[in-house]
């Protein structure tokens, strides 16, 4: 889930888990199925949990055609409005056309997609750009909602081996870098492919933007049949995973940036041998016995990526095998459901950690124990008593976030979704570590009036940027204020002749630079276009900040110091005080 104080939310820590650990290729974003009535059904055939969306008499028609003005035949084209159920869908025919019927009155967005081109919506006029909506009455039909979607852009090249040989069956991906939490980080993002039996790979529909290419060679394991079940032996030479031209490192890796529609070939990569390990070991459940089942997976420290092929299950006394690692840190984690009497799953289930340290030799004897659970509570408090009589305890959301790329991985998924009682009190199990809290409180819930985050105070300690670190005894007496004095900054955004502009992206961040590498990020936001061409951000808490128009911007990279510093240069400096409501007119600005 995205949430409102999340400044960049494809490159929040809970999204880049989300990207990271189910990185979906890009064909299997469109093997949906429409069902009767244009709803969407989700891969596997199954149907959204609201099964009927809410139907109408209005009507959408139109065409999807290239960027070259040809008709895109079996296109998807979806329909979506915040006011109706589920999702409206249909395919377009031979001639790019489709036709959305019994949709009810609202402001829709109209979005097309289909392998090796780049999912575009009506009215927008550049990558990750705002659509325009499409307002529809009741009974009401709109003609000629035409959607152009671009072909994505093409990476080809081949692979080979330290003696020149090409290698097949060769994972390839493409990697962004992006900064979050005051960290760099490498995330797979895009389409995965293969090489062929003479080495070649062609990776296609990429959006534009700066990439790394890495190469990910599969190891040799022989399978073994025991008494346990089945163990692998890898061989002891193989390679490391590399980044174009031929680095294992990501800091010697070469970037290039690729526009819409481009093709780049050539670009080859040798692969860097590397001595193979197997790491064994034995995994703990939290009662200190072996874990009967399971699945146990590496990853490379400090970079949150699965490391390819580094998978396995564990015995059923406990026994995992994992072959085939390069050399390098890697963070072993084991993930065995919790069984009731009946055999089913029931409750959390169980993980169970080490930190492995490889360097061409096998390690052996390592133990995976389980992860310490602690408790924090308190109780979420509001400045204004009298307005928060309206709310119900259970519209208050609360989300936990480890720190730092490691403790983020070791800790998804471990304990259960924090709850909050009807005296707003509030318990949450977490293992130890550094910690933040945000809540979030839906507008919808209190009759559209804004809560924000005040302060996060733990034994009397503001920790609301800091984070708390979090020990084996946990953290009792939290507090959580909220606040309904909330800001407001809006305003328009004219190009250098002073005629207004409806397509930009507004930045918005802190003149202190220090708050630029605080985890929590809450001095960040971004503002586009609405539908009468104005924006408004309501998220930033009162504080001294720096506001900038742009064309677009890339939401992996723009938190980044080195980009900030580039930006508040010519950028607006603006206060904000508490209650604030601000009026900022804004230059576009072309050459950042």
């Amino acid at each position: 889930m995205f949430y409102p104080s999340c400044p960049s939310r494809p490159s929040c820590l809970s999204c880049l888990l989300v990207c990271t650990l189910a990185v979906i290729p890009s064909s299997a974003a469109h093997a949906q199925v429409i069902v009767a009535g244009g709803l969407v059904a989700q891969p596997g055939g199954q149907p959204p949990r609201d099964t009927r969306p809410t139907t109408g008499h209005a009507a959408v028609r139109g065409r999807v055609l290239s960027d070259a003005g040809q008709p895109v035949r079996r296109a998807l084209v979806r329909a979506t409005a915040p006011e109706t159920r589920g999702i409206r869908a249909a395919s377009t025919d031979a001639d790019g056309r489709y036709e959305i019927r019994d949709l009810p009155a609202g402001r829709y967005t109209i979005s097309a997609s289909k392998p090796s081109f780049i999912a575009w919506s009506y009215g927008q006029t550049q990558p990750n750009g705002p659509p325009k909506p499409v307002v529809l009455t009741e009974s009401q039909t709109a003609e000629n909602i035409d959607v152009r979607i671009p072909r994505g852009a093409v990476i080809t090249g081949r692979v080979f081996d330290d003696f020149g040989d090409p290698v097949p069956n060769v994972e390839v991906m493409t990697i962004r870098r992006t900064y979050s939490q005051g960290q760099h980080r490498l995330i797979p993002i895009g389409p995965r492919t293969q090489t062929n039996d003479i080495g070649e790979y062609r990776l296609f529909g990429l959006e534009p933007g700066h990439y790394y290419v890495s190469a990910r060679a599969q190891t040799q394991n022989v399978p073994t049949f025991t008494a346990n079940g089945v163990e692998f032996a890898g061989e002891r030479n193989g390679y490391a995973p590399t980044f174009y031209p031929s680095s294992a490192d990501p800091a010697s890796a070469r970037t290039f940036t690729i526009g819409v529609g481009q093709t780049i070939a050539a670009i080859d990569i040798a692969l860097q041998p590397a001595r193979l390990a197997t790491i064994t070991g034995i995994a703990l459940d939290s009662q200190g016995g072996p874990l009967s089942g399971g699945g146990v997976s590496a990853t490379l420290r400090g970079t949150g990526t699965p490391a390819l092929g580094l998978n396995g299950s564990v015995s059923k006394d406990g026994h995992f095998n994992l072959a085939g690692v390069p050399p390098g840190e890697y963070v072993v984690r084991v993930v065995s459901p919790r069984l009731g009497p009946d055999g089913r799953p029931s409750g959390q289930p169980e993980f169970s950690v080490a930190l492995v340290t490889v360097n061409g030799e096998d390690v052996s004897g390592v133990t995976l124990a389980p992860i310490p659970l602690v408790t924090l509570s308190g109780r979420v408090m509001f400045d204004d008593a009298a307005a928060a009589q309206s709310l119900k305890p259970s519209s208050v959301r609360l989300n936990v976030q480890q720190f730092g790329m490691d403790d983020g991985m070791l800790g998804a998924g471990v304990g259960a979704p924090p709850t909050v009682t009807d005296d707003f009190a509030f318990e949450i199990k977490t293992r130890p570590g550094r910690i933040g809290l945000r809540p979030f409180i839906p507008p919808v819930a209190n009759g559209g009036t804004g809560w924000q985050l005040k302060a996060v105070r733990v034994n009397g300690v503001d920790v609301t940027d800091s984070g708390a670190d979090v020990g084996a005894d946990g953290a009792r007496d939290i507090e959580i204020e909220m606040t309904n004095r909330t800001q407001k900054i809006s305003g328009t955004v004219t190009d250098t002749a002073g005629a207004s502009i409806r397509d930009f992206t507004v930045a918005l961040f802190s003149q202190n630079r220090q708050q630029w590498t605080e985890p929590m990020g809450r001095r960040f936001a971004i503002g586009r276009p609405s539908e009468t061409g104005g924006f408004t951000v309501a998220t930033l808490p009162p504080g001294e900040y720096f506001a900038i128009a742009l064309p677009q911007l890339d939401a992996t990279d723009w938190q980044d110091p080195e980009k900030l510093e580039s930006l508040s240069r010519l950028a607006t400096p603006f206060v904000l005080t508490p209650g604030d409501t601000r009026t900022l007119d804004l230059r576009l600005v072309t050459a950042p």
